[in-house]
């Protein structure tokens, strides 16, 4: 059998079946028509051909599939399962799943695209305590884009609308919501800074302890404003999240602030999942879009977490689904309202600790993934 030219997500469901059982996937052929006699004369079944792209979709069991790779007219064999990394299976891989937590003690606050009246932050209590909308001066929360309510979804939701299935990693924490980038998901940087600023001055009014800053901008040098901003909140003892950016695979594409040396900067990996949300730590990967270190000379990012096809809130249905290190930072807040609910008193340089430290590494190049992906004990 010639593994390299299988696709590992099929490779995976093949070695768990037995010898007669049989998977469709898709072969794609460098001779077309050869193949083609081939499948025919062995009695493999096609189900369809894909003249356009030279491949075929067939059945096949585990000795086919071996006998296969090993043709000279298969140019590669994919599986055909659509990978979605479910929020009850980020939970598992993160080891947030099991425990009695939800973040209960925390205030989180969004700086994003605002929020919706989803009820997955309304159901059973209205869990935003704040909004502020910093973009058209409304009063009543709102979010023209959609990301905000993810985002918003991936850390707090209570998965009401579902039964739970898409709840947050720490659905019982308060919102405090933030509109400062636009309908287009942009902003500039004196309204980024004006958000964290009204965090400063309110942090302790609204008891807000952890912020999550799914965005980033290229980062200006080390004095870059808006990643001083990030830091002049950490050290005010709120633990600042920020996304690595989607700027990957090229290396020094870190964002600001997640350039900051201080924060909690977030990759995103793909835990390449199976249909069934079965999964195999041996075949997760680093995103090829996460951005990558090194940012002035440090490794960065510090973590990384799940980031591709994460299903949470959505506007015009109940959920969607996005990838980008951006839904993979609200997990990373999630775990410190988590960890803060266990050690209140736990500062931002402790939890970041913390976390590190309960890492599990992916390639062991920390330009990639930092540490890795974290494990709550």
């Amino acid at each position: 059998m010639k593994k390299e030219k299988i696709d590992r997500s099929l490779l995976l469901v093949v070695d768990a079946l037995n010898e007669s059982k049989k998977v469709e996937c898709i072969v794609k052929a460098h001779d077309y028509q050869r193949l083609k006699g081939y499948l025919q004369k062995k009695n493999i079944h096609i189900l369809h051909e894909y003249l356009f792209i030279k491949s075929f979709k067939i059945e096949l069991n585990k000795k086919e599939l071996s006998s296969l790779s090993n043709l000279t007219q298969v140019e590669f064999i994919y599986s055909i399962s659509n990978a979605c990394a479910l929020m009850n299976v980020a939970k598992k891989v993160l080891n947030c799943e099991d425990k009695q937590l939800s973040g209960k003690n925390s205030t989180i606050a969004f700086i994003d695209t605002g929020l919706s009246s989803h009820l997955d932050f309304m159901l059973g209590q209205n869990r935003l305590v704040h909004f502020e909308d910093f973009v058209n001066g409304r009063k009543y929360h709102y979010d023209d884009n959609g990301h905000g309510t993810f985002v918003s979804g991936v850390c707090v939701g209570n998965g009401g609308m579902s039964g739970g299935r898409y709840s947050g990693i720490a659905p019982q924490a308060k919102i405090i919501s933030l509109k400062a980038l636009n309908g287009e998901g942009e902003a500039t940087a004196d309204r980024i800074l004006d958000a964290m600023e009204w965090v400063y001055n309110h942090h302790k009014e609204y008891g807000i302890d952890i912020v999550c800053m799914s965005f980033g901008s290229e980062p200006l040098g080390y004095n870059d404003p808006i990643m001083s901003g990030a830091e002049a909140l950490w050290k005010c003892g709120i633990v600042v999240v920020a996304a690595a950016g989607n700027s990957g695979p090229e290396f020094q594409t870190i964002k600001s602030p997640g350039v900051s040396g201080k924060i909690i900067t977030v990759g995103g990996f793909d835990d390449n999942r199976l249909d069934d949300d079965t999964y195999s730590e041996d075949f997760f990967e680093i995103a090829n879009f996460s951005s990558r270190g090194p940012a002035f000379q440090r490794f960065k990012p510090d973590l990384i977490a799940p980031s591709v096809d994460i299903i949470s809130c959505g506007l015009k249905k109940a959920y969607t689904t996005l990838s980008g290190t951006s839904v993979a930072t609200p997990m990373i807040a999630g775990m410190v309202a988590l960890l803060k609910e266990e050690n209140p008193n736990l500062k931002p340089d402790e939890i970041k600790r913390i976390l590190l430290t309960s890492c599990k590494s992916i390639t062991f190049n920390r330009n990639l993934e930092g540490f890795g992906y974290p494990r709550l004990k």
